[in-house]
């Protein structure tokens, strides 16, 4: 058993005041990225949801977000640089336990294994972490930050789970973790193999080479150094999920846009209970909210949806019959666009953005800007105006967002200079990301450029003077 081997357990008597949780079994089915059988997995873990009751401490870990995946994908894609994998076994078993930990593992398997009844039906001091502890993704990360910075790497301040090192001659590496999948580069091939037996000689991992597979998310690194990046295995399982089996009738006729032409998003169209809204999920054999939170993850590579997803999200609680309507419409919309995704290119100059904003005369020298748009006044509820902003670098996208922001807005310049805020806001934060990702300071990297297509909340923006509408801000 390999939580023995791992020498998870200590004989050890409880004190007074400790207590001791149970730990249960639990069967996984592990898939390969092409979606076929890896592995099938029995594995013991701790009874969390009776644990946390006891925790008092914080139990936060930072994971890697989609948008820190984009900006590093993107950065190596500038470098030319190729972008590897890792996955750590059993991560969290081999992770040191910081406190006083008990678990009682059920008797019935002293029985089933007579060699470890020694261990079970009484209460064990944990000194190794376990899967399904409140404190076992914390842990771990400690570890394997302690390990990193005692190798010389730095934790960035923008992005807790992104680390560099940098030598002397310039050359670098670079990590992104997420729990026990990591993924890294490096500007020189031997630092990169030292780096990897370092980390061997100090836990048990599988290095993969390059990576291809990441959240979910296919990444295939192109003979000339651009990267694509897809979700169309998740995709179409949403597909087999929620459209194969809709109860409604099929439709094979092609389906070009997200949402259906005459659609106009209103609470008009709710249903009136909750009742009401159980009825119609049984009807099309669609559970609403579980399908709306499956879209929302596919945004991160099919920005063609934002717009789409966010206006049926906002009626999750109470969606009527037009809104399953819709719903599907869009659901067969990605049946007819299933493999799409984003490419981030190697030579800025060959991507088809920049050559669209060429073609305007408009020129763009930097890799990472941003473009911010607002629909003045579109919803019939609130009165509230719909916004979007879309960063890109390297000539892709690596955030977006279809939002409303909360002040009502009383004109159109009002409303894109809301979301010209909000968009800001975001891309300050990948800037500082940024400045970590290419090695230089605030102060030396290049302004954000942001476009807008209102001269005037344009002019708002440049101007110092201080109206009802906006509120004066100290330039530093």
């Amino acid at each position: 058993m390999q939580l023995i081997n791992a020498k998870t357990f200590i004989h050890d008597e409880m004190q007074e005041g400790e207590t001791s949780t149970p730990v249960m079994e639990i069967f996984k089915v592990k898939m390969k990225s092409d979606g076929s059988l890896d592995e099938l997995k029995t594995r013991l873990v701790v009874r969390g949801d009776l644990q946390s009751k006891t925790i008092s401490e914080d139990t936060w870990s930072p994971t890697a977000s989609f948008r820190s995946l984009k900006m590093f994908l993107a950065h190596a894609c500038k470098n030319k640089l190729r972008v590897k994998q890792l996955d750590f076994i059993g991560a969290f078993l081999q992770a040191n336990i910081r406190a006083r930990i008990f678990v009682t593992i059920p008797k019935i398997f002293g029985i089933l294994f007579p060699e470890y009844s020694e261990y079970c039906g009484i209460p064990l001091r944990l000194g190794k972490s376990m899967y399904g502890m409140t404190l076992s993704g914390k842990y771990w990360f400690l570890d394997l930050k302690e390990f990193l910075l005692q190798e010389g790497f730095t934790t960035s301040s923008t992005v807790k789970c992104l680390f560099y090192k940098v030598y002397e001659n310039g050359d670098f590496i670079l990590i992104l973790d997420y729990v026990d999948d990591m993924l890294y580069h490096g500007s020189n091939k031997e630092y990169v193999i030292i780096f990897e037996k370092r980390l061997q000689a100090r836990f048990n991992l599988e290095l993969m080479g390059q990576a291809h597979w990441y959240l979910a998310t296919r990444i295939n690194q192109k003979s000339n150094f651009d990267i694509e990046l897809d979700q169309t295995r998740y995709c179409l399982a949403i597909l087999k999920k929620y459209l194969d089996s809709v109860g409604c009738p099929k439709n094979n006729s092609l389906v070009s846009t997200p949402l259906p032409l005459p659609f106009l998003p209103s609470s008009d169209d709710c249903s009136v209970d909750e009742n009401a809204v159980a009825k119609l999920e049984e009807e099309y054999n669609i559970e609403y909210a579980s399908c709306i939170g499956s879209l929302i993850y596919l945004t991160m590579t099919r920005t063609d949806i934002l717009f789409a997803v966010n206006k049926l999200a906002k009626i999750s609680r109470s969606p009527g019959r037009v809104h399953f309507d819709v719903l599907i419409h869009l659901l067969r919309y990605l049946r007819d666009n299933v493999y799409l995704g984003i490419k981030f290119y190697s030579n800025f100059m060959e991507a088809p953005l920049l050559k669209s904003l060429s073609s305007q005369n408009i020129e763009q020298h930097h890799p990472f800007f941003c473009f911010s748009d607002s629909s003045w006044n579109d919803d019939p509820d609130t009165g509230r105006s719909t916004g979007c902003f879309i960063i890109t670098y390297m000539g892709r996208v690596v955030d977006h967002s279809s939002n409303m922001p909360n002040p009502v807005a009383l004109s159109s310049t009002e409303s894109e200079y809301n979301e010209g805020c909000v968009a800001f806001m975001t891309a300050s934060h990948l800037r500082m990301l940024l400045c970590v990702l290419e090695q230089i300071s605030e102060e030396d990297m290049s302004p954000i450029t942001i476009y807008f297509d209102s001269k005037s909340a344009i002019a708002m923006g440049s101007s110092y003077k201080d109206t009802k509408h906006t509120r004066h801000i100290e330039r530093r």
